[in-house]
C-alpha cells in the first residue's frame, strides 16, 4: 500500500475546494493510497480564510451576486472505508431558488461574513470523518519557509515545528502583504511619532479601527484609494453613526440618517479620482450585455488559438476579438449615446480606441472630466436602465461576461511574458467597470454625500502635507485636515515584493521562475512550480494569487472553486 504525506498551507476557499478535490481524487485509485493530510492556516479560519471570517463585520459585502455565486455540492466519498458525506451547492444551502426570484428583482449581495459560515461548515464536514480516522492533522500555525530537500522530500518550518519528511505540498496562500511604498513608510513614521493622529494601513479587519473612529470627538477621515475596499470602509466607519433607508426599490437610492452624536467627515482619493461603476441592478438589465453562446464559442476560439498566441505582439490580440461582440451588443441597446447615429463599424473602432488608450475622447463615451457626482449619477442611472447608455459603461459590462472565457483561454498561455503581462494590467484597468460594486453601494456613496459625511472634493490626486494635527488634503485652493487615514489600497501580486517569510523562502531557496516584474511565479497548468535551471517539476504547487502572470482570473471564489484545484488534485494523485 502507497503511503503518501501532503501538506496544504492556506486553508481559505481554494484550499478547501482543493483537498475536496484530492480525497476524491484518491478515492478513485484501485491501490487506496494511505494518505497524511497536514493542513496549515495561521488565521485558524479553517474552509473560509481570513477573506471571509464568520468574524467580520456585515458591512463588508461580497462583490458577486448570489444570483451566480454558483459554488458546486460536493458529492459523497469512500475514501479507506470512510465515509464522507456530500455538501449542497450554495444556492441549495441558502434555499435560493432562482426559477421563482424575478429576473427584475435587484441582485443581493450578501455579506462575506455569510459566505464563510457555508465554507466553514462544508470544511468541517469534511474534515471531521478524515480527524476521527487520523487521517488529517489541523495546525493553526504560521508556515515560515520550505524547501526541498536532496531526497526530493519537503520541509516546512513552523514557529513551533519543523516537518521534514513531505512528499509535496500545495500552497494556496492567497492574498500577501508586500512591502509598505515610499508614501506609507513616511506617513508610518509620522504616525508613530505623533499621538494626534491614527494610521491604519490595511482596511480589513474594519474592527480594527470603528473603535477609534467612533470614539473621536472630531474624526475626519482620510481614505487612501476610492475602489472597492474604501466601500467598506465608509460602511463599517458609519455602522454606529447612523442608519441607511432604501427610498426607491427601483433605482436603490438611499437616504443615511445620522445619530445626534455623529461627528465624522470622510475624504477618500486616489491617483486618478475615478469612482467605481456599479454593476446593472438586475438579471433583467445585466442580459442586455450578455454575449450570445456563438459570441462566446467564437471569442474562445480566437483567443484560445495558440499559434496566433505566440505571434502575439500586445494587447491588440484581445481587444480585436472582443470589440466586434461589444459593437453589436452597443448598437442593439433600446437607449444609447448618440441616438443610433453612428454606425457598426464606427462603434467597434471607438470601443477599440477607448479600450486601449481610456483618455480617448469620443461622444459616445462619458468624458471623466464631468463633475465627480454628477458622474457617478450618470453610472447608477445607466445601472438602472433610466437613462442612455455610454459606450465605455457597455464595454465593461461585456467584458465582464467574458472574463471567464479570458481567463480560460489565457492561462497556461504561449504569449510572452511582456505580451501577457501587458494583457493583465488591461484586465485590471477594465476592472472599474467590470468588477464594480452593487448599485445599492453606491447610492450609499451619494446619500453620504447629500449628508455632508462623504467629501469628494478632494479625491483627484491631491497634494498631501503632514502637520502636528494631521494628513493636509489639498485640492484647488481648498484643504481639510484629516486625523485619521486609512489605507484601503490592496497589495499587488508581485511576489518579488511579498513581505512572508514562507514566500522569501522559497524564492530563497528554490530558485524557482518568475514570469516578470510585478507578477508571481511559472507554474505548469496542474500547478507545480519549475525549478528556474533544469526546468524540473518541483514538489511543490501553487494555486492562487501569486501564480499571476501564468494564470489571468485568479482573486475570484468563482475561480477557488474551478478547474484550477481539481487539475492540481488530479495531478497530485498520480504523482510518484
Amino acid at each position: 500500500m502507497v503511503k503518501k504525506k501532503l501538506a496544504i498551507v492556506g486553508l481559505g476557499p481554494r484550499g478547501l475546494y482543493a483537498a475536496e478535490n484530492f480525497i476524491t481524487q484518491l478515492s478513485l485509485t484501485e491501490d487506496q493510497t494511505t494518505l497524511e493530510l497536514l493542513l496549515f492556516d495561521e488565521t485558524g479560519d479553517f474552509g473560509n480564510g481570513q477573506v471571509y471570517s464568520t468574524a467580520q463585520v456585515k458591512s463588508n459585502w461580497i462583490n458577486i451576486t448570489e444570483r451566480i455565486l454558483t459554488l458546486p455540492k460536493r458529492d459523497e466519498v469512500v475514501y479507506n472505508g470512510t465515509i464522507i458525506p456530500g455538501f449542497s451547492s450554495y444556492h441549495h444551502w441558502a434555499n435560493l431558488n432562482f426559477d421563482k426570484i424575478g429576473s427584475s428583482e435587484p441582485d443581493i449581495y450578501p455579506p462575506r461574513a455569510k459566505i464563510g459560515a457555508y465554507l466553514k461548515e462544508r470544511f468541517t464536514s469534511l474534515i471531521t470523518p478524515l480527524l476521527l480516522n487520523k487521517t488529517a492533522t489541523l495546525y493553526n500555525q504560521n508556515v515560515k519557509s520550505i524547501e526541498v530537500l536532496a531526497n526530493n522530500k519537503v520541509r516546512l518550518t513552523t514557529e513551533n515545528q519543523n516537518f521534514t519528511d513531505l512528499d509535496e505540498v500545495l500552497l494556496t496562500i492567497g492574498h500577501q502583504s508586500t512591502k509598505l511604498s515610499e508614501q506609507l513608510i513616511k506617513w508610518n513614521s509620522y504616525f508613530k511619532n505623533n499621538s494626534n493622529v491614527h494610521l491604519f494601513l490595511d482596511p480589513y479587519p474594519v474592527k480594527n479601527y470603528i473603535d477609534v473612529t467612533n470614539t473621536q470627538r472630531k474624526a475626519h477621515i482620510g481614505v487612501r484609494g476610492f475602489g472597492l475596499a474604501m466601500l467598506d470602509v465608509m460602511r463599517g466607519v458609519l455602522a454606529k453613526q447612523g442608519t441607511f433607508k432604501i427610498t426607491d426599490k427601483h433605482t436603490q437610492k438611499c437616504q443615511f440618517t445620522a445619530n445626534k452624536n455623529a461627528n465624522t467627515v470622510i475624504v477618500p482619493f486616489s491617483l486618478d479620482g475615478l469612482p467605481p461603476v456599479p454593476k446593472p441592478l438586475n438579471k433583467v438589465i445585466d442580459d442586455l450585455y450578455k454575449p450570445s453562446k456563438e459570441q462566446f464559442s467564437n471569442l474562445e476560439k480566437e483567443i484560445g488559438d495558440k499559434t496566433a498566441q505566440s505571434n502575439a505582439k500586445g494587447v491588440d490580440f484581445l481587444v480585436s476579438a472582443i470589440v466586434p461582440i461589444v459593437a453589436s451588443i452597443y448598437t442593439s441597446l433600446p437607449h444609447t449615446l448618440g441616438n443610433k447615429n453612428y454606425t457598426f463599424k464606427q462603434v467597434e473602432e471607438a470601443a477599440f480606441k477607448w479600450i486601449t488608450n481610456q483618455n480617448y475622447k469620443h461622444s459616445l463615451i462619458l468624458p471623466t472630466e464631468t463633475p465627480i457626482v454628477s458622474l457617478i449619477n450618470s453610472y447608477v442611472d445607466m445601472a438602472t436602465a433610466t437613462s442612455a447608455i455610454s459606450l465605455d459603461f457597455c464595454v465593461g459590462q461585456v467584458w465582464r461576461h467574458c472574463q471567464p472565457s479570458i481567463y480560460k483561454q489565457l492561462s497556461y498561455n504561449n504569449f510572452s511574458n511582456e505580451v501577457f503581462a501587458n494583457i493583465i494590467a488591461l484586465d485590471e484597468q477594465i476592472k472599474r467597470y467590470s468588477y464594480g460594486p452593487p448599485v445599492e453601494s453606491i447610492q450609499q456613496m451619494l446619500a453620504l454625500v447629500d449628508a455632508q459625511i462623504l467629501n469628494l472634493e478632494y479625491v483627484n490626486n491631491p497634494e498631501i502635507e503632514l502637520s502636528e494635527n494631521g494628513w493636509i488634503i489639498k485640492s484647488k485652493n481648498k484643504n481639510i485636515v484629516a486625523n485619521i487615514m486609512i489605507n484601503s489600497v490592496l497589495d499587488a501580486p508581485d511576489i518579488t515584493a511579498v513581505k512572508s517569510d514562507l514566500v522569501k523562502s522559497l524564492l530563497y531557496n528554490e530558485s524557482i521562475k518568475i514570469v516578470s516584474d510585478n507578477l508571481g511565479v511559472q507554474t505548469t497548468k496542474d500547478g507545480y512550480l519549475i525549478e528556474k535551471d533544469t526546468e524540473n517539476k518541483l514538489p511543490i504547487a501553487l494555486l492562487g494569487r501569486l501564480a499571476k502572470g501564468t494564470v489571468i482570473g485568479v482573486d475570484a471564489i468563482l475561480e477557488c472553486f474551478g478547474d484550477r484545484p481539481a487539475e492540481w488534485a488530479k495531478a497530485a494523485v498520480n504523482r510518484k
